[in-house]
């Protein structure tokens, strides 16, 4: 069961890193670029964010699976009962990480429109741009609570 456990954690936390970083990635070198060099709409920058989003997805679905088998083998997961601070950190960081799923699949949609290359392409850029904001505090926020059920006793 331990082995178990241990490999759940490596898969979650490597699913995290990878997902994370590509965020980070995206949302401090990819776009500044792009828009320096006014190549927002080039078909290889939309094609850069098409490539990314499988990524993001293949991320959270593994995140999804490991971080309910990690939470079902943790001797402090009990069903409803939300009297201690771990399963309230748990609570929040489960919630967090559902905006990040809305967030990310908006983002997909996003891009759907981005693709056709319509006249109301600068509104779309920004709404874009929002929502990988609002997908990093939310990201930053769920690690933030997993961080904290790591050192609550």
């Amino acid at each position: 069961m331990n082995f178990i456990r241990w490999a759940c954690l490596v898969v979650h936390v490597v699913s995290t890193v990878v997902w994370f970083g590509g965020l980070i990635y995206l949302n401090s070198v990819f776009i500044p670029v792009a828009e320096h060099e006014r190549e927002t709409r080039a078909p290889l920058s939309i094609a850069a964010h098409r490539r990314f989003l499988p990524l993001v997805w293949s991320s959270l679905w593994s995140m999804i699976f490991t971080g309910i088998l990690l939470m079902l083998l943790s001797p402090r997961f009990h069903w409803g009962d939300y009297a201690t601070l771990w399963p309230r950190l748990l609570a929040v960081k489960q919630l967090s990480f559902l905006a990040v799923g809305l967030f990310s699949w908006q983002m997909k949609r996003v891009l759907e429109k981005l693709e056709t290359g319509n006249e109301h392409f600068g509104g779309w850029w920004e709404s874009y741009r929002i929502l990988l904001r609002r997908t990093i505090a939310c990201a930053l926020l769920a690690i933030a609570a997993a961080a904290a059920m790591s050192v609550v006793d």
